[in-house]
């Protein structure tokens, strides 16, 4: 009988402790989705604050001007792309 209390008790010790660990588990995931919408609210307002720079200085500063003329190159790629589209569409 006291062998069965032992396994009994073993058991729920066990039970418990897995119940704890998928607690923790879950709340683990729930941070790291947490993070991941955080990181991209990061992202966001870098984002925003980049624009406001390049619109507050059109003349690329000292130390930038290799990030102006990707940005300049990006829009280029841009306006090539809108300009392709609008041609596709006048063509039907």
């Amino acid at each position: 009988m006291a062998e069965w209390k032992e396994l009994s008790s073993k058991a729920k010790n066990l039970t418990l402790a897995g119940i704890g660990k998928a607690r923790d588990l879950g709340q683990s995931a729930k941070l790291s989705l947490d993070n991941v919408s955080e990181e991209e609210n990061r992202k966001r307002v870098y984002a925003e604050i980049g624009k406001k720079f390049v619109e507050a200085n059109p003349a690329a500063p000292e130390g930038y001007g290799a990030l102006y003329d990707q940005l300049a190159e990006i829009e280029k790629r841009i306006s090539a792309n809108k300009a392709r589209i609008n041609e596709l569409k006048d063509e039907t």
